[in-house]
């Protein structure tokens, strides 16, 4: 609910209809508001003050504006303001009058000025929505798609490059398949599938809802699964995040996937907190156990890094700049570890893929962290020399310590065996690895990834089989990691 004010004695602040100012809006009749509970944030000219204002469900706020020009509030994204498209005073507002507004719904609203949306403040709404939100169902009742005939060359660039091609190509042929396109795709255009997939992800949901995350698959790093994740928090908010957490991640049938749900909560809960990097980890923290929080946070702090400057809320995230340990070393040390897990990405823009530059600020991260920022750097690794595991190895050879080059590997091979369809790569690159050290961490690595991968024993055992002699018997003697009962 919004309203028109106009500039009164501070003893009495009264609501005048908009017509008797002179303006064509009859519907708003005079309201008294008592200014002892009263919400102000003016604007100056330079910026709004507060930046940042929390409030509880059902409460007014009053924008004042105190410049000497006209100004005109309203929700991200600039231009059309459809995160929040209530909240818009729909007209400017004069100097000296104000605008009052009713946040019936909680969540991390911005906001900005229309007439110069560099202009932009953050009103936090928390307590219980007006509607609370009905539980979340995941059914496929009456999806069923066709099978995709061979796509050209022009096709996949369509995929990538127009989202209204995308639009059809779920709508035809579903989510699963979609991805499976653009991780073909990025392999004939060198495109970033992971983050397309995010967009994929967004309109499975959009399209599907829930069913998004029961439909997709695991290709492009799982990027369905956390842009789906994204749309569905914007969608609901978070006043039921176990119970809709425990709904999306139901899929997972391995512990590596359900690990990877939880990833996409961390990218949803970033991208609904607006970027606000403490108050998405304070989300995490409400799910299940320590393991699961971890799985969160890290998906936080890769949304911060490749999705933070999108500008895709209509916000940029404020917790990246050149440091390349910021916000790493900003943070509790609760967080620095899963911080520096994906930080090797920033580094990289940073110093312009310059591998052997990022290996040298790993080196310098707190020394419990070498482990994550290496691995980070294997990941980041993986992805320049896919389908050439030798030149995966060399590049880690840029990290001086030996230890470090190890985690590197681990980082490299991990991002090679990403689904069961990664086997074969993976276990070539171990063959590759002359190094001891380099060799056991690769096959250490391997042997638990497909732990968490296979569904049964028998293919686990046959994946064994194809391990290296030497680390064939401690394979075999292994079991298969499946989502703990205690998860959801």
């Amino acid at each position: 609910m919004s309203t028109r004010l106009r500039a009164v004695s501070p003893l009495l602040l009264v609501l005048i209809a908009l017509a008797a100012c002179g303006r064509e809006d009859p519907s708003v009749a005079p309201v008294e508001i008592d200014s002892s509970e009263l919400l102000t944030i003016t604007f100056d000219g330079d910026g709004f003050s507060p930046l940042r204002l929390e409030v509880e469900v059902g409460q007014q706020v009053v924008f004042t504006n105190e410049s000497d020009t006209f100004f005109w509030p309203a929700s991200n994204i600039h231009p059309t303001h459809q995160i929040y498209p209530e909240f818009d005073s729909g007209a400017p507002i004069e100097s000296g009058d104000s605008w009052a507004f009713t946040f019936d719904r909680p969540g991390f609203w911005r906001y900005h000025n229309h007439l110069g949306p560099e202009r932009s403040g953050l009103v936090v709404v928390t307590g219980d929505p007006v509607e609370p939100p009905v539980p979340l169902v995941l059914t496929t009742e009456g999806l069923d798609f066709g099978e995709p005939s061979e796509l050209s060359l022009t096709q996949y660039v369509e995929l990538y490059e127009s989202d209204n091609a995308m639009s059809r190509f779920l709508r035809d042929y579903g989510p699963s398949n979609t991805v499976k396109a653009l991780l073909e795709g990025s392999k004939r255009t060198n495109a970033d599938c992971h983050q397309r997939a995010h967009d994929a992800g967004r309109m499975a949901y959009e399209l599907f809802g829930a069913a998004a995350f029961y439909l997709s698959s695991h290709e492009c790093q799982a990027g369905t699964y956390h842009g789906a994740t994204e749309a569905l928090f914007h969608d609901r908010g978070t006043i039921n995040l176990q119970e809709d957490v425990s709904v999306l991640c139901s899929y997972a049938s391995v512990s590596f996937y359900y690990l990877q749900c939880l990833h996409g909560v961390g990218h949803g809960l970033m991208a609904w907190t607006s970027y606000e990097i403490h108050d998405a980890l304070a989300l995490c923290e409400e799910l299940n156990s320590p393991a699961d929080h971890r799985a969160c946070y890290s998906g936080v702090f890769m949304e911060n890094v490749i999705g933070g400057l999108s500008g895709l809320m209509g916000h940029v995230t404020e917790y990246l700049s050149d440091d390349p340990h910021f916000p790493c070393n900003a943070l509790d040390e609760t967080y620095v570890q899963m911080c520096y897990f994906y930080q090797s990405t920033r580094m990289m823009i940073l110093y312009e893929n310059d591998f052997g530059k990022v290996a040298e600020t790993c080196a310098a991260a707190p020394e419990n962290a070498h482990h994550y920022c290496f691995r980070s750097l294997g990941r980041d690794v993986g992805g320049f020399t896919v389908g050439d595991p030798a030149r995966a190895i060399e590049l880690c050879g840029l990290a001086e310590e030996r230890t470090n080059r190890a985690y590197c590997i681990e980082g490299a091979v991990q991002n090679r065996f990403w689904e069961i369809s990664g086997a074969d790569e993976a276990l070539s690159m171990c063959a590759m690895s002359t190094d001891q050290g380099d060799r056991f961490a690769c096959n250490q690595t391997i042997v638990f990834r497909a732990q968490e991968l296979y569904e049964t024993q028998e293919a686990f055992s046959a994946f064994c089989s194809r391990v290296e002699e030497s680390f064939r018997a401690w394979c075999l003697n292994k079991e298969i990691t499946q989502v703990s009962s205690e998860s959801p």
